[in-house]
């Protein structure tokens, strides 16, 4: 994921564009209890993994 140039939009502030950049977190999912490593756009670190992304359902480590 590279890093994109965003349109802010008038609320508080003058309308502006701005450069925001990806970073690469390693954490522990919540719900598989997976190392995982994950680049992403948000500024705290996700709490979910790639594959199941929160939905026990969908999680390959809980699955017999």
């Amino acid at each position: 994921m590279p890093s994109k140039k965003i349109y802010v939009r008038e609320y508080k502030v003058r309308a502006h564009k701005r450069i925001i950049h990806t970073r690469i977190y390693n954490f522990i999912c919540q719900a598989c209890r997976a190392a995982v490593q994950r680049e992403t756009y948000c500024t705290g670190c996700p709490k979910y993994g790639n594959i199941c992304n929160g939905v026990e359902s969908k999680c390959l480590r809980t699955k017999d």
